[in-house]
């Protein structure tokens, strides 16, 4: 009995479900050919007085919509409102911008106040290093002028004491000549009393005497072995004096002596003299002294250091080339 109402009742859920299908798919074929709308609808839930009503309200005409008047009034207060806000808005943009334009002018005063103030101390400063440019010329006018008298002074000193060195240098000269002549007398001997003075003092004994004597004593002075340099030195210093005040009258007075004395001789004096003394001084030779010797004395020094020889024969080729003015005469 259980079975078959349940049976029964499966067959009819059954048969609602195959036609509630059937339903909705009717509608939904009603639906898609466009027989079922409100329009097709309408006459099956209205009665026919309700739809002529609809119909006459769709067709009536527009009416104009009536404002009443507080809303007006609004309005205008509205635009008074909004006019009011714009004026306080243009104001507030005209205040902002006065406002940047007094701080920018603010700014540039101060800007051009730091100027002036500026200006004022360079102008200070100018005006300061003026005075002190004016003491400083004042200080070196008066330090010129000081300078001038004591330039003055100074000259009018010296040309005393070159009148007195001059008196002196005469006496003095005397005395060495006197003592010279003195020298001349003791002849080999002269070396022993000689060799107690500087090599200054002997080379002004020296250049008073007669040549030939004074070149034996330079011999005597190159063969003292107590004092193997003394005969450089007082070459030297015979290079440097000048008895007369004339300037290069030594240079000719060693060429005198050297002509009295032997090539190998020679050449020990000429060690320690510049490449233009010893062209000078055989060019000097050159009126006093044979050619074989100066030839002989040219290569001494060749064998010693060929490039100082070679330097020596070109100062005294260049001694020898007459200058441009006496050529043409």
């Amino acid at each position: 009995m259980n079975g078959f109402f349940r049976t029964l009742a499966y067959g009819l859920a059954a048969i609602c479900i195959v036609m509630l299908v059937a339903g909705l798919t009717a509608l939904s074929s009603l639906r898609a050919s466009g027989k079922l709308n409100a329009k097709a609808l309408r006459p099956l839930v209205l009665t026919t007085e309700e739809q002529a009503w609809l119909d006459s309200m769709r067709n009536r005409p527009p009416e104009p919509v009536e404002i009443p008047a507080s809303a007006l009034s609004n309005e205008q207060e509205l635009l008074a409102h909004i006019a009011e806000m714009a004026g306080a808005a243009h104001a507030n943009q005209l205040m902002t911008r006065l406002r940047r334009q007094q701080e920018a002018f603010d700014e540039r005063q101060v800007h051009l106040d730091q100027q002036w103030a500026d200006l004022q101390l360079a102008k200070a400063g100018l005006e300061r290093l003026q005075r002190q440019v004016q003491d400083q010329e004042r200080v070196l006018g008066d330090q010129a002028k000081t300078q001038v008298d004591e330039h003055a002074r100074w000259a009018a000193a010296q040309a005393n004491e070159v009148q007195r060195m001059q008196v002196m240098a005469e006496v003095e000269k005397a005395r060495y000549r006197d003592q010279a002549k003195l020298f001349e007398q003791m002849k080999d001997n002269a070396w022993q009393s000689l060799r107690r003075f500087t090599p200054r003092e002997i080379a002004r004994y020296l250049a008073l005497m007669d040549p030939k004597k004074a070149s034996r004593l330079l011999v005597l002075a190159q063969q003292d072995v107590e004092y193997p340099t003394v005969a450089v030195a007082i070459h030297q210093e015979m290079l440097r004096i000048d008895l007369d005040a004339a300037g290069g009258t030594q240079i000719q007075r060693l060429a005198t002596l050297y002509s009295f004395m032997p090539a190998e001789r020679i050449l020990s004096y000429l060690d320690n003299a510049s490449p233009q003394e010893v062209a000078d001084i055989l060019v000097a030779m050159e009126s006093n002294t044979p050619p074989k010797k100066r030839a002989e004395v040219m290569e001494a020094l060749r064998k010693q250091d060929s490039r100082r020889e070679q330097d020596i024969r070109t100062l005294i080729e260049r001694a020898r080339k007459p200058a441009p003015g006496e050529a043409t005469q």
